[in-house]
């Protein structure tokens, strides 16, 4: 959405209020009633600001501003932050884009400089500072936006402060040098404001302004090199080491890429392999190697790391710019979301549902809710938008390669039996992510392990990657890394004996492995803690608590990553030994890197006190754990029985939904009291979606007893199924 000052500064005197609510639609937005309050504030401010800018300058009237979500817009796939505000013209010889970071934060006696540069303390808390929130948007779009690059624009950044606020702690030491790049502004120096948009902005450029907004996606060449450089020095780095199968594997994989740089035709490379396989080592050899070897043949080649979950974008990015040893090279993780080519469950209400009823509403609309698209036609709607330049950054062969870790927590909305309402960010109308990948990348190598879906909206196999590859005419390529294993103390035959733990024949086969992997199983949770507090004791700083979800998460709106704001809303609060209890929180909010690496408050202090959960560290290693096998699933005689009410997973929501419906009809037919219901048989072949959600906890339970290198320490909750684990372990 694209004003000129002039249009905007009218808009807010004259419906400031119908102004933030179109804002809200177009940009599919559900803002607060708060939000609305603070943009309505804001606005009139930065109003005001620009008619100083225009009273000394008249032609700064004519320059385009646009105040929609920019980074999310453009689909620029590795942010998904709200710029404020984006103006857009020339001046002194060169395209020109300045980004104002709009804060209507009340003004307090308690603000103070932050621990280290890019944090600021506001109201007690710890936040990033705004300077270095502005200096990410900035040094994003002069690295990865291609209308930027190709016109050879500056892109400047500040901050305005819409309230009278004291500077003075914002811009001291340790951000002084921020803030004389990325300069502070309050409504007490809005004509040095005015001042800062006029000395770079002369007059305004409509060209560019509709170029910038169409811009896509397209990655800084030195960034690539530099991380990549980076990567390769590692060579202690140990997740990065390949070794047998891997190497034949990312052999044949160099191979694939070969063949599709001299013929030209698109590849779709499958490597598939067990937890511990080095699944991930293989794709991040793979990214660095593609990059020294191809990434700089021409202009236009995007190699991206592509992530399926948030816990792998926090942890990969955070690494990426570790190795990158340069601001915004975590920017070269991509989202799989970002492959939408731009349609939302409100576009697809207000804008595409009536043009596709007036076609056919008998093809597309759905029988079942006549408010949605149906799934299946996801082309026709991507040919509609394509046609009628709809899409925001959507291109054929847009990245040269693509590399996708954990593929099989990819959504197929077309997938049999897909039952889930949690969208998870993703469009169901645009159909199966996969088949985007393949589209948008020359070369897309997924990286996959079906056991590992655990949630509804996991509904992506390598049958589907097939399909679809087959589909776009793409050449199919498949790789095994089955028999590595690089976890367990590389025991597969560990690996085989969780496998089967759940099934009604489990193995016995303890003695191949017990002498290489440590496995134990206490009575109390502060016994696993003892056993992971001697190896921190020891040296050894690799160590996780985990659990499956049989806790709910109530101190996620409470903990902060210091825990200078918990409070007793602890999510674990067990009974332990000497009538004491055990408490403990789920993984941190703040950023599931802090978790996973253990990088800041807290968990940089101690590791072991908060708990992490399967979606958190799939994909991820320690050299022990600890687990908390609560009440979720247990034994009862010879069979395993789940518990509703202690099955927390709410990205299994509908799975479980119909799961329990089944058994109350069960429960129904044999006259047995309803409210009764909680423990039932989880492998009854009569029952088909009770074994369905049993499957699902299984696997998950099977994610964290693969995650350690060295062993794991379980505490079983429940009295009879922690001595039916021990007798598995004793015979």
């Amino acid at each position: 959405m694209i004003y000129t000052v002039n249009q905007f500064c009218d808009f807010v005197e004259q419906d400031l209020n119908g102004f933030i609510d179109e804002l809200a639609y177009e940009t599919n937005r559900n803002m607060s009633d708060q939000e609305k309050r603070n943009l309505s504030e804001s606005y009139g401010q930065v109003s005001q600001m620009l008619a100083i800018a225009k009273n000394k300058s008249p032609q700064i009237g004519n320059v385009n501003i646009t105040t929609t979500n920019m980074l999310l817009e453009y689909k620029l796939p590795a942010a998904s932050a709200w710029c404020d505000l984006v103006m857009i013209g020339k001046g002194y010889g060169q395209k020109q884009v300045v980004i104002i970071e709009l804060k209507n934060w009340v003004k307090n006696n308690t603000d103070a400089p932050g621990m280290k540069e890019g944090l600021i303390t506001h109201q007690g808390v710890q936040h990033l500072h705004p300077a270095d929130q502005v200096k990410g948007y900035t040094e994003y779009c002069q690295r990865f936006h291609s209308v930027v690059q190709d016109e050879g624009a500056k892109v400047s950044g500040c901050v305005y402060f819409t309230k009278d606020i004291d500077l003075t702690p914002y811009e001291a030491y340790p951000n002084e040098v921020l803030t004389e790049d990325y300069p502070l502004y309050n409504t007490l120096k809005a004509e040095d404001l005015a001042d800062y948009v006029n000395e770079r902005i002369e007059e305004s450029d409509e060209e560019f302004a509709t170029k910038f907004v169409n811009g896509y996606y397209k990655q800084d060449r030195n960034i690539l090199k530099q991380v990549a450089q980076n990567f390769s020095k590692s060579i202690d780095a140990r997740p990065f080491v390949l070794l047998d199968e891997q190497r034949k594997g990312f052999q044949l994989v160099m191979s694939a890429l070969e063949k599709g740089i001299e013929t030209n035709k698109k590849q779709v490379i499958i490597v598939e392999g067990p937890p511990g396989s080095g699944k991930s080592a293989v794709a991040v050899n793979l990214w660095f190697e593609a990059v020294l070897k191809y990434g700089l043949l021409g202009e236009d080649r995007n190699i991206v790391f592509v992530t399926t979950s948030s816990s792998q974008k926090d942890n990969w990015a955070e690494i990426f710019e570790t190795y990158g040893k340069r601001y915004g090279a975590q920017n070269l993780i991509v989202p799989s979301n970002s492959f939408n080519p731009g349609m939302s469950g409100g576009t697809m209400k207000t804008e595409y549902l009536p043009v596709f009823r007036r076609m056919d509403a008998e093809k597309y609309v759905s029988p079942t809710n006549e408010l949605s698209l149906k799934y299946e036609y996801f082309e026709d709607y991507v040919e509609y938008m394509l046609k009628n330049g709809l899409t925001r950054n959507y291109k054929d062969n847009l990245h040269f390669l693509s590399i996708v870790d954990e593929a099989h927590a990819l959504i197929n909305p077309l997938a049999k039996n897909f039952c889930t309402n949690k969208t998870a960010g993703w469009c169901f109308q645009m159909g199966p992510q996969v088949y985007h990948i393949i589209r948008e990348s020359q070369i897309s190598v997924f990286f996959t392990d079906g056991k590992q879906s655990f949630r509804d909206n996991e509904t992506t196999s390598i049958e589907d990657i097939e399909k679809y590859a087959n589909h776009l005419n793409a050449e199919v390529i498949r790789v095994s890394l089955a028999g590595m294993q690089f976890r367990c103390a590389g025991s597969k035959e560990y690996v085989d004996w969780v496998e089967c733990l759940f099934n009604k024949t489990p193995l016995h086969n303890v003695k191949q492995w017990n002498d290489k992997f440590h496995l134990s199983v206490v009575d109390y949770p502060s016994e696993m803690e003892e056993f992971l507090r001697d190896k921190i004791e020891e040296g050894d700083k690799s160590v996780r608590i985990l659990s499956s979800y049989s806790k709910k998460w109530v101190s996620g709106k409470v903990l902060n990553a210091d825990h200078s704001h918990n409070s007793e809303a602890y999510d674990f609060v067990l009974k332990d030994k000497d009538g004491k209890y055990f408490k403990k929180y789920w993984n941190n909010p703040q950023g599931y890197n802090i978790f996973v690496q253990g990088t800041e408050g807290k968990m940089s202090e101690d590791p072991l006190v908060e708990v992490g959960c399967p979606y958190v560290v799939r994909g991820f290693d320690y050299n022990y754990i600890g687990l908390l096998w609560l009440d979720d699933v247990v034994r009862r005689g010879d069979k395993w029985m789940i518990s509703f009410n202690n099955a927390q997973e709410t990205a299994n929501g509908s799975t479980r939904s119909k799961a329990k419906d089944e058994q109350k009809a069960i429960f129904k037919a044999r006259r047995l009291k309803i409210k009764d219901m909680d423990l039932v048989e989880a492998d009854n072949e009569y029952a088909p979606y009770t074994q369905t959600f049993f499957q699902t906890i299984a696997q998950a339970y099977r994610i964290v007893l693969t995650r350690a290198i060295k062993g794991v320490c379980i505490y079983i909750k429940d009295k009879e199924t922690r001595e039916y684990v021990r007798s598995l372990l004793n015979s």
